[in-house]
């Protein structure tokens, strides 16, 4: 199937069929669900393929329903009505709005590209401001902040790579690096997600040893988390340069070898009794600190 053709059975098909990890790669493609990232993945510009809605959705005289009808045919997305039925079979009830679509993967991006990128744009200058009377005098110029990558490593469960999709995207991460079995663009991911699927460039590894070679040669400073033992996070004296938080597998964290070849380990405070944050938590707050420390000049 090709340019958009698909007949009910086979985008039904299509569908059922990335849901695999084996299904996304051979087809390119991943499945989104739900009234919300349909939206999402427009005003993204993201490469929405195909659309398959319940009877119900095109009959329905709801604004919201309407107005998106309307931006997926200026969009030139063809919408394929099935009965309401299938819809909540493929969705396994979940009331997101009964609507799924089908997404090209973006083209690939490399570390060095996204580095190179952002080291040759230009420093920027604040020269007047449309509030003020006057022109004030011309500020120093401003070189773009260092960038920042979230890398999930070995992450099992699909809402959990979702969910530091979200938190990359909210902590402003220049990508995020899936490692191993992390697996972002997973059903359950996408929608985690909440739509920063199609906003952050996600950069897949098979393996942490490909993942440490990239950064070092990337120039690129791996800062990793451990439950004892790491630099304070609080006292941590981030490095003016490129940064990858590596966050590890919810179980067994980061593996022993990936430890011992970061450049710096960051411990997270935490109370008497508690031996972790959750995975996502815990990149969320490392991020924070991260730009906050960025914010405030304190690299």
């Amino acid at each position: 199937m090709t340019d958009n053709d698909y007949t009910p059975a086979g985008l039904i098909a299509m569908i059922r069929r990335v849901h695999s990890p084996r299904g996304r790669r051979l087809a390119g493609l991943y499945a989104i669900e739900g009234t919300r990232l349909i939206e999402r993945a427009l005003r993204a510009g993201a490469a929405l393929e195909a659309v398959l809605a319940a009877e119900s959705f095109i009959s329905s005289a709801d604004p919201r329903r309407h107005a998106l009808r309307g931006e997926l045919a200026a969009a030139g997305c063809p919408i394929t009505v099935v009965a309401d039925e299938t819809v909540s079979e493929l969705t396994e009830g979940r009331d997101l709005g009964p609507i799924l679509g089908l997404v090209r993967f973006p083209p690939t991006m490399t570390l060095a590209e996204l580095v190179a990128t952002t080291d040759s744009q230009p420093p920027t200058t604040t020269n007047e401001s449309p509030l003020l009377p006057f022109s004030p005098s011309p500020l120093p110029p401003c070189p773009p902040a260092p960038l920042l990558f979230l890398t999930a490593l070995d992450i099992v469960d699909p809402g959990n790579a979702g969910a530091l999709t979200r938190t990359a995207h909210a902590a402003g991460a220049a990508a995020l690096l899936a490692v191993g079995t992390s697996d972002p663009f997973h059903p359950r991911a996408t929608r985690i997600s909440r739509g920063s699927i199609f906003r952050l460039p996600v950069i897949h590894y098979p393996n942490a040893a490909e993942l440490l070679d990239d950064l070092h040669r990337c120039g690129v400073v791996a800062v990793g988390t451990t439950a004892a033992g790491g630099v304070p996070l609080p006292t941590f004296a981030w490095p003016a340069a490129p940064v990858a938080v590596l966050m590890g597998n919810e179980a067994e964290g980061l593996p022993p070898a990936v430890a011992a070849a970061l450049d710096f380990a960051v411990t997270i405070p935490m109370a008497a009794g508690v031996d972790s944050y959750s995975v996502n938590a815990a990149a969320a707050i490392v991020c924070f600190a991260r730009q906050s420390a960025v914010r405030h000049g304190q690299e």
